[in-house]
């Protein structure tokens, strides 16, 4: 009875034997992915008397001087000579800075104009006075007159069946923008051309 019982148990103890000693599979490990790297990204400068003014390792003075714009706290124009002493280097321009009307937390937008480009935009704006009365009534939705300098200030005339206007914003990234009335656009190129008075002084 033994005996015959022995080939029987040899049988079933075999593959629970077996089971006990068998490896264990592997888990599945996830094939890494390549993260990504934030890679750091330089600031924009494109105007002369910016790069001049974020220079490292120089001594710099920069004088402002006062331009008469009279349009209150949302625009603010300043002429200015900024000086590396160091290295003899002297240049001139403008700080435009526009506040936004609508949200007063948030910071001012500023925009520099080399005194090259200055004219240029004097010109461009002459430009745009005469263009403004010229726009009729008709079947036209809307048109836009424009304006942009390097450093970002941009001035903007939209006409439209509601009346024309005039928007100003600075900054080339994330702009912060106001208005003014197209009436004052003259006032505006006086500005410009005070400014470069004042400069050409200095």
């Amino acid at each position: 009875m033994r005996g015959s019982c022995l080939p029987a148990l040899t049988v079933l103890a075999l593959p629970l034997t077996l089971t006990m000693f068998a490896r264990p599979a592997r888990a599945q490990v996830p094939i890494p992915t390549s993260r990504t790297v934030a890679v750091p990204v330089e600031p924009i400068i494109p105007t002369k008397i910016e790069s001049l003014l974020t220079a490292a390792n120089i001594v710099l003075v920069t004088d402002y001087y006062y331009v008469d714009t009279r349009f209150g706290p949302n625009l603010r124009i300043d002429a200015m000579v900024v000086e590396a002493v160091d290295e003899k280097t002297r240049l001139k321009g403008l700080r435009v800075q526009v506040r936004d009307p609508e949200s007063r937390g948030r910071q001012e937008g500023i925009s520099y104009i080399d005194i090259e480009e200055l004219v240029q935009l004097s010109n461009g704006l002459a430009t745009i006075m005469k263009l403004e009365p010229r726009w009729t009534h008709d079947d036209r939705r809307a048109t836009e007159s424009t304006f942009t300098t390097t450093g970002g200030f941009r001035l903007a005339i939209r006409q439209s069946p509601r009346g024309p206007r005039a928007y100003l914003s600075t900054g080339l990234i994330d702009p912060v923008a106001t208005w003014i009335e197209v009436a004052d656009l003259a006032t505006l190129k006086n500005a410009f051309d005070q400014a470069l008075t004042v400069l050409s002084s200095k």
